[in-house]
C-alpha cells in the first residue's frame, strides 16, 4: 500500500509538472541550458536582448582577469620631496583620486590625518585624472539621475556620491521642510512641496519630484502625504566639483589642518613627488561580492573604467572600459560577436546580448571556478543577495540551489548563472524575459494583491524544471 501511495504521489508531481508553461502575454523569452553533455534547451537563444544588470558577470570576470585577485584601490597624497617639514606642508599637496566606490569621507578625514600636519601652505590640487569622458552611461534614463543606483561614475567618488536628507510633512495643508545632517554638503528646499492625502495625490496625479541645482542643492516639488516621522531621502550627487571640494574642506578642518592656498583640479599627479599618505580599498574579490550579491552599479562602472584605463594605460572610460571587456574576453575564448557593450552595470539601454553569448561567459567561469572563485560571489538563492527573496526561487527544494545574476530594468526580468540540480549536476542557464507589460488596472490589481506577477511565474516554472531534469514544456501563443 506504502509503495502504491510513493508511486501514485510520483506519477501526480509528474503529470502536475508536466503541463506545459505560459510566457507573459505581449512579451519575449530566451532561454539556454547547459549541461555535462552540452546545450540541452534554447529557444529564442540567439536574439538580442538588454541584458540590464547581467551584463555585471561580464564586467567581474574581465576585472577578475585583468585586474587579478590582489587588486586593491589605492588613493594617496603626494607632495614634491621636502615639502614637509615638521608639523607644516610647505608647498602644494595633490590628492590622486581613482574612483575607489568604497571611499568614505571618513577614509578621506584618516587618510589627512596620515599626513601629521596642521598646516598646509600651499594649493591642494584635486587629481581627477584616472578617468575620462562621461560620468554617466550612453542610454542611462535622464529620470534616474537624481537617484543613488545611477550616481555619477567619477574619478572622485565620495559616500558612492550619494548623500542622505529627509522631509518632514506632519500635516495636511502645513508646509514641509527639507533637512540634511550637519556636515552633509548638500541642500535641500522643501518650499513647494504641497501636504496632501493620498486620494487628492492620486486625483491630481501629483507625486514628489526633484530639480537638480549647481551646488548640490536638491529643490523638491510636487505632493507628499503627512508622517509623524521625517522621511529618508537619497540622493545622487550632481555636481561632483563642488562634493569633492566640500568633503576635502571637512576632512581638513575635522583633521585640524589649516589651509592657506586655494583648491584645484588638475588631471595629472605631479612627477618625482612622494606620497604622504595612502587609502587601500578591500580586495576585488570582496567587491566583486558586492557588486555581484547587491547588484551594486558604481562598483560595476569603476571596474569597467578601470579594466580600461589597466589594459590600455590610458584614462579610464565607458569606451575604454567595454573595448577592454571584449578584448579581455576574446583573448580568453569567448566570442561576443554581435553583442553590444555600453557600459559595466547594465542600466543603460544600449547594451544589447544573447543568452547563447551570455552562456559562452558562464561556460568559461564555470571551466574555471577552481581558478577564479566567481560562482561563490553570485546570489544563492533564499540566501542573500538579490536571490535572498526573489520569488521563482522560494521553494523549499531551491534553498541554496540557483546561484545567479538577476537583471531587471522596466520591462525585462532576466537571469543568468548556475542551477545545482537535483540530481547532482550544475548546470548553467540563462534567461531573458522583455517587453513585460499589463495594462493599468491588471498591472494595479497584481499589485494591490502582491500576487506573483506572470513573468515571475514563468520563470519559476522554468527554473523549478531544470532543477527536477525535467523536460522544459513551453506553451508557445497562437
Amino acid at each position: 500500500m506504502q509503495r502504491l501511495l510513493i508511486g501514485f504521489c510520483a506519477l501526480f508531481s509528474l503529470a502536475a509538472q508536466a503541463a506545459p508553461l505560459t510566457p507573459p502575454q505581449g512579451g519575449q523569452y530566451a532561454i539556454i541550458v547547459q549541461g555535462n553533455n552540452g546545450v540541452e534547451f534554447a529557444r529564442h537563444a540567439d536574439q538580442m536582448i538588454a541584458p540590464a544588470s547581467t551584463m555585471k558577470v561580464l564586467t567581474a570576470l574581465a576585472a577578475r582577469l585583468e585586474l587579478g585577485a590582489d587588486f586593491r584601490f589605492a588613493t594617496d597624497i603626494q607632495a614634491q620631496p621636502g615639502a614637509k617639514q615638521g608639523d607644516t606642508i610647505k608647498g602644494d599637496i595633490w590628492i590622486n583620486f581613482v574612483g575607489d566606490p568604497t571611499l568614505s569621507r571618513m577614509d578621506l578625514l584618516a587618510l589627512f590625518k596620515q599626513l601629521g600636519v596642521t598646516r598646509i601652505k600651499g594649493n591642494v590640487y584635486v587629481n581627477t585624472g584616472a578617468y575620462n569622458g562621461y560620468e554617466r552611461g550612453n542610454g542611462w534614463s535622464w529620470g534616474d539621475q537624481t537617484l543613488c543606483f545611477a550616481a555619477p561614475v567619477s574619478a572622485v567618488i565620495i559616500d558612492k556620491n550619494c548623500a542622505y536628507g529627509t522631509i518632514t510633512a506632519t500635516q495636511i495643508g502645513k508646509p514641509a521642510t527639507g533637512n540634511v545632517a550637519t556636515g552633509v554638503a548638500i541642500g535641500i528646499g522643501a518650499d513647494n512641496v504641497e501636504v496632501m492625502s493620498y486620494g487628492d495625490m492620486a486625483r491630481q496625479f501629483c507625486a514628489l519630484e526633484v530639480d537638480m541645482a549647481k551646488g548640490n542643492f536638491y529643490e523638491l516639488k510636487g505632493c507628499i502625504t503627512p508622517n509623524k516621522e521625517p522621511q529618508g531621502l537619497r540622493f545622487a550627487i550632481h555636481d561632483v566639483e563642488a562634493w569633492g571640494w566640500d568633503n576635502i574642506r571637512w576632512a581638513m578642518n575635522r583633521a585640524g589642518i589649516k589651509h592657506e592656498g586655494l583648491l584645484r583640479v588638475t588631471h595629472k599627479a605631479p612627477i618625482g613627488a612622494e606620497t604622504l599618505g595612502t587609502h587601500y580599498s578591500v580586495s576585488l574579490p570582496i567587491m566583486l561580492s558586492k557588486m555581484l550579491k547587491k547588484s551594486d552599479n558604481l562598483y560595476a562602472d569603476t571596474f569597467l573604467k578601470t579594466v580600461g584605463r589597466h589594459y590600455y594605460n590610458k584614462p579610464g572610460s565607458y569606451r575604454s572600459g567595454t573595448m577592454a571587456v571584449r578584448a579581455i574576453l576574446t583573448k580568453n575564448g569567448i566570442d561576443l560577436g554581435n553583442a553590444t557593450l555600453a557600459d559595466g552595470s547594465g542600466l543603460s539601454a544600449h547594451n544589447l546580448i544573447s543568452a547563447r553569448q551570455m552562456l559562452s561567459v558562464l561556460n568559461f567561469i564555470q571551466k574555471n571556478d577552481a581558478e577564479l572563485g566567481l560562482i561563490k560571489l553570485l546570489p544563492s538563492s533564499q540566501v542573500d543577495g538579490t536571490l535572498a527573496w526573489r520569488r521563482s526561487v522560494t521553494a523549499p527544494m531551491m534553498k541554496n540551489k540557483v546561484h545567479a545574476k538577476t537583471g531587471t530594468i522596466t520591462g525585462t526580468s532576466n537571469l543568468a548563472g548556475f542551477i545545482d540540480t537535483a540530481g547532482g549536476q550544475r548546470k548553467a542557464f540563462v534567461m531573458f524575459q522583455r517587453g513585460l507589460s499589463q495594462d493599468p488596472a491588471t498591472h494595479e490589481r497584481y499589485r494591490a494583491s502582491k500576487a506573483a506577477w506572470p513573468w515571475t511565474v514563468f520563470e519559476k516554472g522554468v527554473l523549478e524544471s531544470i532543477y527536477q531534469q525535467q523536460p522544459i514544456q513551453i506553451a508557445e501563443p497562437q
